[in-house]
């Protein structure tokens, strides 16, 4: 199942300065000499620094005798450079943590956060910016916040599909399923039925309130819409697979893995059918320990839900001792919540006994 991540998380789209409001209004009005020289440094503004200058301008204007209006239009324009900083340097914070540079990325997230937040203190109204300071509280786990501007921007602009996709996505995280299916269903509405991900994320909150059929249909969907992705044959098979659909979640599972061969989810799945299966016809000893082991190895980092599909594996194949080490070390990993399902588990493994799904029951995937 699905974790929240700044992938995940959509940005808005970048202001082209020439079809905006700010360019509308310099023209219409008779801009003092200050104001207009903030104004035109915007129309070759590009990086940091340029849009540093701007806020420079914009600040020294400020300190001049102006009208009312004159002055708002400087803070719209202020609040206008500070966005743009600011997606700059989360574009800047997603290149360094493609490098492995954590640490660059973090403070640089934490730059463009102070750049959001002065935005819409300059313009309350600018709804770009309020959604851009909702994703970097997103980044930063501060998911409380992060909602709070996302229903700001669905007020300001209620058609903008990614405001909420991303809430949807933040209530996902903090178990309000229910409220985050609406969220997704208004998604898919705006996008005219054509969002893959907000199919994909639907059909998760389905699966985890356990309403099977329904996830089936939207990751169904999915693969209609991307049929080369390995992640929507992977879901669909486990929606399969807790449906006791064997034969079609194998099926996926194996196109997904064509599809990927270092998909470790599709192994991971994959595995956990091969060593769990009730059905006997769909368990394979050798082979689910071969793709729980790959699954494994595939990981940039151990997952508990990995090593305690390659101990169901080991069971499987007899291979108590090993199994017990594996789950052991899954238990020392894994959340509270997941703690006495594992337990069972290592009981099982302690009588020499495998795991079995039950017909009844999710696949816990």
């Amino acid at each position: 199942m699905k974790h929240i991540a700044p992938s995940l998380i959509r940005v808005s789209a970048l202001f082209i300065l020439s079809c905006g409001s700010l360019e509308a209004i310099a023209r219409a009005n008779n801009l003092p000499p200050a104001v207009e020289k903030a104004f035109n440094r915007t129309k070759s503004a590009t990086t940091l620094q340029d849009y540093a200058e701007v806020i420079l301008l914009c600040e020294q204007a400020q300190a001049q005798e102006l009208t009312a209006k004159d002055k708002e239009y400087l803070e719209r324009l202020s609040s206008w450079a500070y966005n743009r900083r600011g997606e700059a340097r989360t574009a800047l914070a997603a290149e360094a943590l493609d490098d492995g540079d954590e640490k660059q990325a973090a403070e640089l997230d934490g730059r463009a956060l102070a750049d959001f937040e002065a935005a819409v203190r300059q313009d309350p109204a600018r709804w770009k910016a309020l959604h851009n300071r909702g994703v970097s509280y997103a980044v930063a786990r501060k998911y409380e916040l992060a909602i709070a501007d996302f229903s700001g921007v669905i007020e300001l602009q209620s058609g903008y599909a990614n405001a909420w996709f991303n809430r949807g996505e933040i209530r996902y995280e903090l178990g309000q399923l229910n409220e985050a299916l609406g969220d997704y269903t208004q998604a898919i509405r705006l996008s005219k039925e054509r969002d893959v991900g907000a199919f994909t994320s639907r059909g998760h909150a389905y699966f985890r309130l356990r309403r099977f059929r329904e996830s089936l249909n939207d990751y169904n969907r999915a693969v209609q819409l991307t049929s080369s992705s390995a992640d929507s044959y992977a879901n669909r098979g486990d929606a399969y697979q807790s449906l006791g659909m064997w034969e079609l979640a194998a099926a996926d599972f194996r196109r997904a893995i064509d599809l990927d061969p270092k998909s470790s989810r599709a192994y991971q799945s994959a595995a956990w059918l091969m060593a769990t299966c009730p059905d006997n016809r769909y368990r394979n000893v050798q082979l689910a320990v071969q793709a729980a082991n790959r699954a494994v190895s595939l990981l940039k980092q151990s997952d508990y839900r990995y090593l305690d599909t390659l101990a169901a594996a080991q069971a499987n194949a007899g291979q108590f001792d090993e199994a017990k080490t594996t789950l052991a070390n899954a238990i020392d990993s894994a959340p509270q919540s997941d703690l006495p399902t594992l337990r069972k588990r290592l009981e099982l493994y302690n009588a020499q006994q495998p795991y079995r799904q039950d017909r009844t029951q999710t696949a816990s995937r």
